[in-house]
C-alpha cells in the first residue's frame, strides 16, 4: 500500500511531524509505504531517513499567493504518481483523508477575534488568507469522499458545528505515543537533571513546549511565574517572538531553549507540564508528559482535556496568568496523585493501539475505493485495442480491483485472457441481435458490476440496451481506441450522449473528433495506453540479435503491427525496396488479413531473404532490442499506437505518417521523423537518412510519457466519476 502524506513546512519539531514519523515507522512494518509530500523537509531524524520525499515547490510575495503555489505543486505530484491513498495534513481538496491535526481553521479565527481589539476584529474578516482557508474547509466538507480524522473529540465536535460533516465521515484517531520510551524520572535523575540545567533542585520546575509562543500561552505562563516566587520554568520552542519572551522572562528563573530535537532532558527536569493554549487539538508534548507522570495543567480548548478531567491527571485553567497559577499550585498539591493518575491515562494513548486504528482505517477506505469493472470486447481479432483491454484489466487486477472481460467465446481476447491472468466470459458477442443481447444481459445481471468499461460500437450498443432493462443500471464507460469518424446520426447521439457516462479516448485527436462540433457532450477524457517501462528498456543488441537469428553488422528496421491494410505494411516493403542495400533486414512482427500480401511482396522484393515476417509474437522486447530503427507508416485508424510508446521507451529512432494521435505521441521525441502516409518514396529516403544519422546511444533517446500508472491513475478518475454521475440519475 502506498501513501501520500502532505504537510506543507516538515521539520522535526512540530506536533503533526512528530506524528506522522512515529506511525509511520510503525505500519511501514506492515508493508506500508509512505512518501512526504512537502515545501521543505529537515530529514535529520532516524525515523524520517527511509521515507521518500516529493518536494512541492511554492512562490508568490503573499503568503496567500504562496499557499496557492503549493497547492498547485502537490497536484501535479499526485497527477505524475500513483498513491493507493492520499492522506494531508494541510488544507487541501481532491485527496481521500485529512487529519485534522491543526483544528478547523474557523473556530481559531472565531476564538482569536473574541480575545482582538476591533480593528483587528475587522482585519481577520477581510484577511484574503485566512478567508481562502475557511472557503477550502467548507469545500473539503462538501466533498463527500473525503474522510476526516480528528485527534480529539473537541475537533470532531467543531467540524461537525461549523460544517455540518456528518458523522459517518469523520473518526477520532488520538495521537499515538511509544509509552516505552518516555518514563518518570527517579527522585535522584529528576535533582540531577534540574542542576544541569542550572536550576534549583529543591523549587518546582513548570515545563512549557509548543511552537507559537502567542496561541499557546506562553508569555501567559512567564505572568503567572511572576506571581509564583518559588516556582521556576522552561520553555521549549520556535517562535518569531522568542526574543520578546526572553525579555518578558528577565530576572525570573526561567528557562528558554528555542527548539529542541530531544526533550527528554527536560521533561526529567520538570514537576509539571503546562500549556494554557487558546487552542490546540491534541499536543504530543502533553502525551509524553503524561508517560513521564508529570501533572498536566492545560485550558478546555485543548483536545487533551476531557482525558485530563476524566482521569484527576491535572488541572484545567483560563487562559490568564492568574488561572494559570492558580492551576499550578494546585497541581504541584495534589502532584502525587495526579502523577499516579496521568500514567495511567497514558496507556490510551499507546502507538501500537493507534497504528492498529490507522492501519483499520486505510484496509477500510482502501476496500471502499475498490471497483468492480466489467470490460466487453466484441471484436474478434487480435491488435493493440485488445492488447490495451487486457493490459488495462491486468494493472487493476494488480490494485485489487475485480476486473471481469466479456467477450465472444470464439476471440482471440478469450483464448488469451489467462496468459494476462485475467478472467473472461465467453458469451455470444459478435452482433447486434437479440441472442448477443440477452447473453451480455445475462451476464451483467450475474456479474453485478460497478462500471462496464465498452470498447466496441457492437458491445457497446448491447450494453447500453441491456441496461434498460435492468433494475440496477451500472455506470457505463465508452473507450474510442481508433480515428475513424462517428456517425453524426440520431442512434450515435443516443449511444454516446445517454448510452454512457463517460467516454475515453486514446488520444486527444480522437477526443478533438468527437466533441468538436458537441455533437458529443458526454465528459470525454483522453488516456493513452500506458506501457510497462520496467520491460521496454535497451537492451543488449548483440546478444538479442544472437539469440533470434539476425544478422549482426545489418541495420534492422521493424515494424510490430496487426497485419492489416491501413497499417502501411505494403508501403514500408516497398520502400525497404527501393533502399536496394543488401545491409539491411526488415522485421515484420504480426499476423492478420494482410499476411498473404505482404509475403508475396516480400518475394518479389532485391533481397527477399532480408524481410523477415516472423508472424504473432506475445513478447516483443527482444525483437525491439535488436533492431536500429522502428517504422509504422499507418494511413488510417490511429488512437496512440502501443508500439510507438514501446518503441520511445526503448530509445529507438521512429519513422511514422501523421495520421490520428501519431503527432502528439511523438510530439517530444527527438528521434521522430514524420512522412506523408502512402508515400514509399519519402518513406524510404526517411529510412536512409536515418541509416546515415543513427544514434547507438539509445539511453540518451528514451522518452517514456505514457506508464502503466498513469494509464491506472486516469481510467479509475473516469470510471469514479461515471460511477459518482450514475448514481446521481439512478
Amino acid at each position: 500500500m502506498k501513501i501520500a502524506i502532505i504537510r506543507r513546512k516538515f521539520t522535526p519539531f512540530g506536533g503533526a511531524e512528530n506524528f506522522i514519523l512515529r506511525t509511520s515507522s510503525g505500519l511501514s512494518a506492515l508493508g506500508i509505504k509512505f512518501f512526504i509530500i512537502s515545501e521543505r523537509w529537515k530529514r535529520n531524524t532516524h525515523p524520517s531517513k527511509n521515507i521518500p520525499w516529493l518536494e512541492a515547490k511554492s512562490s508568490g510575495f503573499f503568503r496567500f499567493s504562496r499557499f496557492l503555489s503549493f497547492q498547485r505543486s502537490v497536484r501535479k505530484i499526485i497527477g505524475a504518481n500513483h498513491f493507493d491513498l492520499i492522506q494531508s495534513h494541510e488544507r487541501l481538496t481532491g485527496i481521500d483523508i485529512y487529519r485534522l491535526g491543526d483544528g478547523i481553521h474557523a473556530a481559531w479565527v472565531d476564538r482569536i477575534k473574541n480575545i482582538s481589539p476591533w480593528y483587528k476584529k475587522i482585519w481577520l474578516n477581510i484577511d484574503p488568507y485566512h478567508q481562502r482557508i475557511i472557503q477550502i474547509e467548507k469545500e473539503m466538507s462538501e466533498d463527500n469522499n473525503l474522510f476526516y480524522v480528528a485527534n480529539s473529540e473537541l475537533v470532531k465536535k467543531e467540524l461537525s458545528e461549523y460544517y455540518k460533516v456528518p458523522k459517518s465521515r469523520i473518526r477520532v484517531i488520538e495521537n499515538g505515543i511509544d509509552i516505552k520510551s518516555f518514563h518518570p524520572a527517579s527522585t535522584s535523575k529528576k535533582e540531577s537533571s534540574k542542576k544541569k540545567l542550572a536550576l534549583d533542585p529543591t523549587l518546582p520546575v513548570i515545563l512549557f513546549v509548543g511552537s507559537g509562543f502567542e496561541r499557546k500561552g506562553a508569555f501567559e505562563l512567564v505572568e503567572a511565574i511572576k506571581l509564583l516566587p518559588k516556582f521556576q520554568a522552561i520553555i521549549v520552542g520556535q517562535d518569531k517572538k522568542i526574543q520578546q519572551i526572553k525579555n518578558l522572562a528577565r530576572g525570573q528563573k526561567i528557562l528558554i531553549t528555542g527548539p529542541q530535537d530531544n526533550i527528554q532532558q527536560y521533561l526529567d527536569a520538570s514537576d509539571i507540564f503546562c500549556l494554557p493554549s487558546l487552542y490546540d487539538s491534541l499536543p504530543n508534548a502533553a502525551l509524553e508528559a503524561l508517560c513521564c507522570g508529570l501533572p498536566v495543567v492545560l485550558t478546555k480548548d485543548v483536545g487533551l482535556a476531557p482525558h485530563i478531567e476524566k482521569n484527576l491527571a491535572g488541572v484545567i485553567c483560563k487562559k490568564d496568568k492568574y488561572s494559570i497559577a492558580n492551576a499550578l499550585m494546585k497541581a504541584w498539591q495534589k502532584r502525587k496523585l495526579f502523577s499516579k493518575n496521568a500514567l495511567k491515562a497514558s496507556k490510551a494513548f499507546d502507538i501500537q493501539i493507534k497504528n492498529k486504528e490507522w492501519l483499520h482505517l486505510y484496509n477500510e477506505l482502501l476496500n471502499k475505493k475498490k471497483i468492480k469493472v466489467l470490460h466487453t470486447e466484441s471484436s474478434l481479432g487480435w491488435g493493440g485495442q485488445e492488447i490495451r483491454v487486457l493490459t488495462e484489466a491486468k494493472i487493476f487486477s494488480k490494485y485489487g480491483h475485480e476486473v471481469i472481460i466479456a467477450a465472444d467465446k470464439t476471440s482471440l481476447i478469450a483464448k488469451r485472457a489467462h496468459l494476462y491472468g485475467i478472467n473472461c466470459k465467453g458469451i455470444k458477442l459478435q452482433k447486434k441481435r437479440l441472442t448477443d443481447l440477452f447473453s451480455l444481459r445475462k451476464l451483467i445481471k450475474e456479474v453485478n458490476p460497478d462500471v462496464i468499461s465498452c470498447h466496441s460500437s457492437t458491445d457497446h450498443w448491447l450494453a447500453a440496451l441491456a441496461r434498460l432493462t435492468l433494475n440496477k443500471k451500472p455506470a457505463i464507460v465508452r473507450t474510442r481506441h481508433i480515428s475513424t469518424s462517428v456517425h453524426r446520426n440520431i442512434s450515435s447521439k443516443w449511444l454516446y450522449n445517454k448510452g454512457c457516462e463517460s467516454i475515453m479516448t486514446t488520444s486527444e485527436s480522437i477526443k478533438n473528433d468527437l466533441t468538436q462540433d458537441k455533437f458529443v457532450r458526454t465528459p470525454t477524457v483522453s488516456v493513452p495506453t500506458g506501457i510497462d517501462t520496467e520491460i521496454f528498456v535497451p537492451g543488449n543488441k548483440i546478444q538479442q540479435r544472437k539469440s533470434i537469428n539476425l544478422p549482426q553488422k545489418h541495420f534492422i528496421f521493424g515494424i510490430a503491427a496487426t497485419l492489416r491494410s491501413w497499417k502501411g505494411h505494403s508501403d514500408l516493403i516497398q520502400a525497404f525496396n527501393l533502399l536496394k542495400n543488401p545491409m539491411c533486414t526488415l522485421i515484420i512482427i504480426g499476423d492478420g488479413p494482410q499476411m498473404e500480401n505482404c509475403k508475396n511482396l516480400a518475394k518479389a522484393s532485391y533481397y527477399p531473404e532480408n524481410i523477415k515476417l516472423v508472424g504473432d509474437i506475445r513478447n516483443i522486447v527482444p525483437y525491439l532490442q535488436a533492431i536500429d530503427c522502428f517504422v509504422l507508416p499507418s494511413y488510417a485508424n490511429e488512437g496512440v499506437p502501443q508500439a510507438l510508446l514501446q518503441a520511445m521507451s526503448i530509445g529507438l529512432p521512429i519513422i511514422s505518417c501523421p495520421v490520428g494521435g501519431i503527432p502528439e505521441t511523438l510530439s517530444e521525441y527527438k528521434k521522430a521523423v514524420l512522412v506523408k502516409p502512402k508515400s514509399p518514396d519519402l518513406l524510404s529516403k526517411a529510412m536512409s537518412k536515418i541509416m546515415k544519422t543513427s544514434n547507438t546511444n539509445q539511453m540518451k533517446n528514451i522518452h517514456r510519457p505514457f506508464t502503466l500508472d498513469i494509464m491506472y491513475k486516469s481510467s479509475l478518475e473516469v470510471y469514479n466519476k461515471a460511477i459518482k454521475n450514475r448514481a446521481g440519475t439512478n
